[in-house]
């Protein structure tokens, strides 16, 4: 039962990409196990792949052996992948009385499965996470070498567009997500797709507004 239950939840991965309504109902009919921590968790981790790099943390702290440094590597993982669960969860508890207010009835427990399997698609932005993950690991930068010439000969052959293709895909994949969680989240309140993106809306711009606020005021 177990095994089929993860098999269910690997399933709701793919689905909740194109069928993110169907997929939220049947995540939300579940009373527990929602994996929502474990769906945020894993995105940052697929979403820390390009910036993955024992070499470099070997090469800054020389006194470390390579087994160590990938240690370091691996709890930096899982510290970035906590905060993000945190971040999950303080987000959901803005989103809760947001969506209250606009007519919603779901708990504080379904916004936040709601708003953990939006971030789906970052888990599957390996797909061009990995190859610019490996263009990178080729462009060898040593002490030795001159960086301005490595970065000028990474940029005429083609590297700039690269860079391009790189930053369309973060910034669609983004997109994808704030829309997916506009739809996950009018499915776990029960009302109209558009007050869903409003709450979403408030949800993200809130904890913004509260960050200008306290950098003016210390200012």
């Amino acid at each position: 039962m177990q095994y089929i239950d993860s098999v269910q939840r690997l399933a709701d991965l793919v689905t909740i990409l194109y069928r993110p309504r169907e997929t939220m109902a049947r995540i939300l009919a579940r009373p527990s196990d929602r994996w929502a921590a474990h769906v945020v968790f894993l995105a940052f981790v697929c979403g820390s792949v390009n910036e993955i790099d024992v070499r470099a943390v070997a090469a800054h702290l020389p006194g470390l052996r390579p087994v160590p440094a990938m240690a370091l590597v691996a709890v930096a993982l899982i510290a970035g992948g906590l905060a993000w669960v945190l971040t999950l969860y303080i987000l959901s508890w803005i989103a809760t009385p947001v969506g209250r207010m606009m007519g919603g009835t779901a708990k504080t427990a379904g916004v936040r499965a709601a708003l953990g399997w939006a971030m789906a698609p970052i888990i599957w932005s390996i797909v061009y996470r990995i190859p610019f993950a490996i263009l990178v690991m080729r462009l060898r930068v040593v002490p030795d070498v001159d960086l301005h010439q490595v970065l000028l000969g990474f940029v005429a052959h083609g590297g700039c567009s690269l860079i391009v293709l790189y930053l369309a895909f973060q910034l669609a994949f983004a997109i994808w997500c704030i829309a997916l969680a506009c739809v996950t989240v009018s499915e776990a309140e029960q009302f109209e797709l558009h007050k869903g993106f409003i709450t979403v809306a408030v949800t993200i711009a809130f904890p913004l507004m509260v960050i200008a606020a306290a950098i003016i005021t210390m200012r």
